[in-house]
């Protein structure tokens, strides 16, 4: 019996190495790396203020799960048995226990859970069509004339931007588009205030609203309003409730203020800021200018003086003795440089001399000439009648060529 099953086995695992390969073909599963799952709490323990050990459960079956200190430190609820949750993890596995577990990156209460699943599935979509890229932000202009609010006209969101505006730069001019900020059909209204507002001559637009729940501020995570803060061709400040809050017209806007107040504050400048770096700069060029003036008095006064102390017309003479000067030197190098060229001349022209008939001639030879005035060179060019002019040193004669003899070379 025992036999038949060993001839069976060919490898024998120990629990711990079966339980290490479930935990690798676990981990290197994608599809198990980010799953949301829904279920309520039960056998909940919040160990030592640090890791969360619970389950989650519905009407069939439970599965065990962890959420770590790193995770759930920043809670900003405290979960309990009994709670409906929405979390999201990976599955891993517990290979001391042999058992697999999920581990929780993120938990949100069932009623937000759903309202937060709808607004990452429409962040997505928007990110992915590139509504939130950086090259579609349009700067805003630092000195507007005219700024235009789309919120509430009974929230205290419209009372602190005009508080604001007022203080800081008095002169600037409101324009205001009233709109419903929550409830039924309170997207729609916002779109269609921000598309007026964009059609006036404005030159920067706040959108938004005070604080509130997330289901208060929710009509900014509508697409409806994401998609006309994106076509406005005005540059769009989005303020909706506190710092913590962050929208989808948070990501579409050209800018995101924290608050409606910290809004009126990116769209003017502080007047009296301005006032006072404007007389910092005044004050900076007058002292420069002052400080041109005394440096130009200064030089004017060397000049003057040193104009006293030594005459104008001395000035003069010195330059003329300067320009005696070297017109005595260019004389002297012209006379040298002609000097040396007439030696030169006299010297080439003795050459020539000594290499010229006239000397030749004066040692007892002649030069013989045909016709046409030609040397002749050579007995071969004559023939017997030609009639020859023979030069001396002291005279010249004519005569006949009566018979040509050719010397033979001897080799």
């Amino acid at each position: 019996m025992f036999g038949d099953a060993e001839e069976k086995i060919t490898e024998i695992h120990s629990v711990s190495s079966l339980n290490r390969y479930v935990e690798s073909v676990l981990r290197n599963e994608p599809t198990l790396r980010d799953v949301w799952v829904r279920g309520e709490i039960s056998n909940f323990t919040h160990y030592n203020q640090r890791h969360m050990y619970f389950s989650l459960k519905d009407g069939e079956s439970e599965l065990s799960c962890v959420m770590f200190h790193g995770a759930n430190k920043d809670m900003d609820f405290r979960p309990s048995a009994g709670q409906e949750v929405i979390c999201r993890g990976e599955v891993g596995f517990y290979h001391a226990k042999g058992k697999y577990q999920f581990i929780v990156l993120e938990m949100i209460p069932e009623g937000v859970g759903k309202l937060y699943l709808a607004y990452e599935k429409l962040k997505k979509k928007l990110e992915e069509e590139g509504l939130f890229s950086p090259e579609h932000k349009k700067p805003l202009p630092f000195l507007p004339t005219r700024v235009g609010v789309v919120t509430s006209t009974d929230g205290a969101a419209l009372r602190d931007i005009l508080n604001v505006l007022h203080r800081r730069y008095a002169n600037v001019d409101v324009l205001i588009a009233p709109t419903s900020v929550q409830g039924k059909g309170s997207p729609e209204s916002i779109a269609r205030a921000i598309e007026q507002m964009d059609s006036q001559d404005v030159d920067v637009i706040i959108v938004g609203r005070g604080g509130g729940s997330i289901e208060d501020l929710w009509s900014f995570n509508e697409e409806v309003v994401a998609r006309a803060i994106f076509h406005a061709k005005t540059p769009i400040i989005s303020a909706v409730g506190h710092e913590t809050d962050v929208l989808i017209s948070d990501f579409v806007a050209d800018k995101r203020a924290p608050t409606p107040s910290a809004a009126a504050e990116l769209a003017v400048p502080d007047k009296r800021e301005l006032v006072s770096k404007i007389q910092g700069e005044k004050s900076r060029l007058l002292s420069s200018l002052n400080n041109a003036v005394v440096d130009g008095r200064e030089r004017l006064k060397r000049i003057t003086e040193g104009l006293l102390f030594i005459r104008p017309e001395r000035f003069l003479e010195e330059h003329e003795q300067r320009l005696d000067e070297c017109i005595s030197r260019i004389r002297e190098n012209v006379s040298k440089k002609l000097e040396f060229m007439e030696n030169k001349l006299e010297l080439q022209t003795e050459r020539l001399k000594a290499l010229g008939p006239v000397l030749t001639m004066e040692r007892g030879f002649s030069v013989v000439l045909d016709r046409g005035g030609n040397v002749v060179r050579s007995v071969v060019d004559l023939n017997p009648g030609d009639m020859l002019d023979v030069r001396m040193k002291d005279g010249s004669f004519t005569t006949e060529v009566k018979e040509v003899k050719i010397w033979k070379k001897k080799i």
